[in-house]
C-alpha cells in the first residue's frame, strides 16, 4: 500500500475506539495500561522505539485480534503477564524486535492464527506451542533458536512454516508428516540434520506449494533431491551453503525453480551433486572445484546422460567461480534452449563461455559453428581477466531475442561472436529486441566482428560506460 494511503487509513482507524494505531511515531515509551481499552480489536504499534514494555503490564483486551509490534528494533524484554488477558489475539507480529525469549503466556493464546518473529535475531527459546491449534502461519526465520518449540506436532492447522535459524543444528524426526495442511515450508538443515527428517521434507514435495530449503552438507542436498524422484515442489529454492540462508524469499526469484550453491564443493569424486530435472535457476557462487557446468552433468555408469539435465534452464550465473576456465560444451546446448538470462562476474580464470570437448572434435566442425540460443535475453559478462570471446573462432551465436549486453572488466575481449539477422538486402540489421548494449568505449572499438558494418548497426544501442 502506498505510503499515504496507508497513513490516510491509520489517521481513519485511530479515530475508532476499537482501534489503537500509533504506528512510526518514534514513541520511547510504550503506551500506558490506560489507553488499552478493553474494546480494542486491533494494536498498532510498529517502527517505534521503544525498549521495553512496563514490567507489570496486563492489558485486559480479551476482544483483541491484531498486535502490531514489528521493527520495534530496540525492544528487548516484554513482561510474562503481558498476554494474559487477550485470548482472542489471532495475529502477533513481533518481527525485527530485539527480544531474546518470548512471554509463557503465549502458550495459552489458543486462537492465535499467525505468529511473526521473522529476524528476531537474538531470539533464543519459544516456549510450548503445543496449545496453539489453531495456528496456520508460523514464521521463525533468522532467529537464534538453538531447538525446535515444544508441541510443533500438534499444529496441524499449519499452512505456512518459515524455520531457518542458523543455531537450529536438527529438526526431529514425525513432526514434518503430522503438519498436513502445510502449503509453504522454509526450513534449514544443519551441520547434524537426520537423513530421516530430510526425506519427510523430500515427500511433502508433491502437496506443498512452495519449499525452500537450506542444506549445510552436499550429502543431505543429494537425499533430498533424491528423494523428490529429480523434480521438487511447484516451486522451489534449494541453497547448498556453510553459510546461512539470508532473508530472500522465493517471491524475490526470476523464476519458479532454483538452485543457489555457495561457498561449497560440488564435484567430490564419492558423491557429485545431482541436480533437479526441473531446476530453471542456477546459480553458483564461490564454487571452485567446477572448470565448467559439465562438470555437474548427471551421469549414469560414468558416461554423462544430458537427457537427465534441466532442459527448462532459464537463469545460469556464475560469480567468483575462480577455476571456471569456460561454461559449457557444444553437446550441452540442447538442453539449453530455454536459457533467457546468462551472467559471469569475477571468474578469474574463464576464457571462453562455449568450449569444444576436443580437438579431434574441433576439427570436424564447419567453418561456422552456429551455436543457436533462441529465447536468450540477457548477457552480462563482469570483471573476467582472461575473458577472449563467446565461443571458439569459428562459432557464432544467434540469438535474435537479445535485448541486453552488459560487458564490464573484461580487457581480453576480442570477439562477442554474434551473429545478426540479415535483411533482404544481406546487411546486417540489429536483433529486433535489443535495447542496450553497456560496454567501454575503447573496449568496443577494438571489438571484431565478423559481419561487416555488424559494429555501425549496434553503435546506436550502446551505453558507454567508465569501468
Amino acid at each position: 500500500m502506498h505510503d499515504v494511503i496507508r497513513d490516510m487509513a491509520l489517521r481513519i482507524t485511530s479515530k475508532s475506539p476499537l482501534f489503537m494505531v500509533k504506528a512510526r511515531e518514534r514513541l520511547r515509551e510504550f503506551p500506558g495500561e490506560k489507553e488499552w481499552n478493553a474494546n480494542l480489536e486491533r494494536v498498532s504499534l510498529m517502527e517505534n522505539d521503544f525498549e521495553e514494555i512496563p514490567s507489570n503490564m496486563s492489558p485486559h483486551c480479551d476482544i483483541l485480534s491484531t498486535l502490531l509490534l514489528q521493527c520495534n528494533e530496540h525492544l528487548q524484554r516484554i513482561p510474562e503477564c503481558f498476554f494474559v488477558h487477550m485470548h482472542g489475539l489471532k495475529v502477533l507480529n513481533l518481527s525485527r524486535t530485539n527480544i531474546e525469549v518470548l512471554p509463557s503466556s503465549v502458550s495459552d493464546l489458543m486462537n492465535l492464527r499467525s505468529l511473526l518473529l521473522r529476524w528476531c535475531e537474538n531470539l533464543e527459546r519459544v516456549p510450548s506451542l503445543a496449545k496453539l491449534l489453531a495456528l496456520q502461519y508460523l514464521d521463525l526465520e533468522v532467529t537464534s533458536i538453538e531447538e525446535v518449540p515444544e508441541g510443533m506436532e500438534m499444529l496441524e492447522n499449519l499452512s505456512h512454516l518459515y524455520l531457518s535459524s542458523p543455531p537450529l543444528k536438527k529438526f526431529p524426526t514425525g513432526i514434518l508428516p503430522r503438519l498436513r495442511n502445510l502449503y509453504k515450508l522454509k526450513l534449514s538443515f544443519g551441520n547434524e540434520a537426520l537423513r530421516e527428517t530430510v526425506e519427510e521434507a523430500a515427500r511433502l514435495s508433491d502437496r506443498l506449494d512452495t519449499f525452500e530449503g537450506h542444506f549445510s552438507t552436499l550429502k543431505d542436498f543429494n537425499i533430498y533431491v533424491k528423494s523428490t524422484d529429480g523434480r521438487g515442489s511447484k516451486n522451489y529454492c534449494l541453497l547448498l551453503s556453510a553459510y546461512g540462508m539470508g532473508g530472500f524469499l522465493i517471491t524475490d526469484l526470476k523464476v519458479d525453480k532454483s538452485v543457489f550453491l555457495e561457498g561449497c564443493k560440488i564435484c567430490e569424486r564419492e558423491e557429485p551433486i545431482v541436480l533437479p530435472e526441473d531446476v530453471q535457476c542456477l546459480d553458483m557462487y564461490w564454487v571452485d572445484d567446477v572448470a565448467s557446468l559439465n562438470d555437474v552433468l548427471p551421469r549414469e555408469q560414468g558416461l554423462v546422460n544430458i537427457g537427465k539435465f534441466s532442459h527448462d534452464l532459464k537463469v545460469l550465473s556464475f560469480g567468483r567461480c575462480p577455476n571456471l576456465k569456460s561454461l559449457f560444451s557444444l553437446r550441452l546446448l540442447p538442453a539449453l534452449q530455454n536459457l533467457e538470462d546468462l551472467e559471469v562476474i569475477e571468474c578469474d580464470s574463464i576464457e571462453e563461455i562455449v568450449a569444444v570437448e576436443d580437438e579431434e572434435t574441433q576439427k570436424e566442425l564447419p567453418t561456422n559453428t552456429i551455436i543457436t540460443l533462441p529465447r536468450l535475453k540477457k548477457l552480462r559478462f563482469s570483471n573476467l581477466l582472461e575473458f577472449k570471446s563467446f565461443c571458439s573462432d569459428n562459432g557464432v551465436l544467434v540469438c535474435n531475442s537479445l535485448q541486453e549486453i552488459e560487458v564490464r572488466g573484461c580487457p581480453k575481449l576480442k570477439r562477442l561472436s554474434l551473429s545478426l539477422p540479415l535483411l533482404d538486402n544481406g546487411q546486417p540489421s540489429p536483433p529486433p529486441a535489443l535495447k542496450v548494449i553497456e560496454i567501454k568505449k575503447e573496449l568496443w572499438e577494438s571489438l571484431e566482428w565478423d559481419q561487416p558494418n555488424a559494429k555501425d548497426v549496434l553503435n546506436p544501442y550502446c551505453k558507454f560506460v567508465v569501468l
